[in-house]
């Protein structure tokens, strides 16, 4: 796509860049044009760093409808796993959504707050987008719980107006995208939601040379790509201080369950940089992404330490990608 014919997506926003990269990506199959089988099966956790659990979970129990189902401390196992010994012994709430859904879970862990650091500005991981019934009620409950709401929902743009889109950033400034098929003409190919805010269908990962990110979940983790595109994102814009009108590229990976996308936003290296963290801690905001995998031994990755057995059920190991993101590989599906 040319940036003459660039959509202005704003952040009612950024969603339009979201879905239509999730969307696309299930139409193409590069990692299969190699001849290796996808052995990513898709999101299993994902990780939110804030600096107090209860405080959070209570707000996520409220907003949201998230119910806790374990809770404890990291174990010195977990932490060397993660390499992020300084981990061990802070708390951990592991949450399920209302749906019951038992492909995916969100685990809040407290980290020390970060001095300057801010939702959207920094290379990594840096929201997770997940289905809805109706953003609008939604809209109202994170306002209720004491979130803020960095973009109001509406329809993503008058070419898309079945999907609509909100965001919210949360205690540790992370930042969740919500998204709604509202008219039932489901444009994009979406997850249904079987609560109001059900299960993950997207992760977004700022990075400063998106060729190299899709190279790597291509190449290294043998995961499907979609096309690359332009869009002009708002929430990105406003968190980075570069002019609204600026189009950036965007890309997505997919594991082979539906809705499992990654998406890749390319951000102005001169505008941008590496995500600050506590020594020996995990990042804060949303701090890391547990993909499920079918094949681990197929995967070729440099991990912080040897794969095992940390969960109860198959192997487990962890990576930092190509753009800083924290990434933990989980052998089969978490139940």
């Amino acid at each position: 796509m040319t940036k003459g014919n660039t959509p202005s997506v704003s952040r009612r926003g950024v969603l339009a860049g979201t879905a239509a990269a999730a969307a696309i990506a299930t139409t193409n199959t590069e990692a299969q044009e190699t001849g290796r089988r996808n052995p990513i099966i898709g999101h299993a956790i994902a990780t939110i760093g804030v600096p107090d659990v209860a405080v959070a979970q209570a707000m996520y129990e409220k907003a949201i409808g998230l119910y806790e189902v374990n809770k404890g401390t990291v174990s010195e196992q977990v932490a060397a796993s993660w390499g992020a010994p300084a981990m061990q012994g802070r708390p951990w709430a592991m949450m399920r959504c209302e749906s019951g859904d038992r492909t995916f879970r969100i685990r809040i862990v407290e980290v020390d707050p970060v001095p300057g650091y801010k939702a959207m500005g920094t290379w990594g991981l840096n929201a997770i987008e997940m289905i809805s019934k109706d953003i609008y009620e939604v809209n109202e409950r994170v306002l209720s719980a004491g979130f803020e709401v960095i973009g109001e929902p509406r329809p993503l743009s008058e070419a898309y107006a079945s999907v609509h889109a909100m965001q919210m950033k949360g205690p540790g400034e992370e930042v969740f995208y919500f998204a709604s098929d509202m008219t039932g003409e489901n444009e994009f190919g979406l997850i249904t939601a079987n609560s109001l805010v059900d299960r993950i269908f997207n992760a977004v990962v700022g990075t400063p040379n998106i060729k190299a990110s899709r190279a790597f979940y291509n190449n290294v983790l043998g995961m499907s790509l979609g096309d690359l595109m332009e869009f002009k994102v708002r929430v990105v814009a406003d968190a980075l201080n570069y002019s609204r009108d600026r189009a950036i590229a965007m890309g997505s990976a997919r594991g082979t369950r539906h809705g499992s996308g990654i998406e890749f936003d390319a951000y102005p290296v001169e505008f941008s940089g590496p995500r600050p963290r506590a020594k020996g801690q995990l990042p804060p905001g949303v701090s890391m992404m547990s993909l499920a995998t079918n094949d681990f031994d197929a995967i070729d990755v440099s991990c912080m330490a040897p794969p095992k057995v940390l969960y109860g059920g198959g192997r487990a190991a962890s990576f930092v990608g190509p753009a800083g993101e924290w990434v933990e590989l989980i052998e089969q599906e978490l139940t």
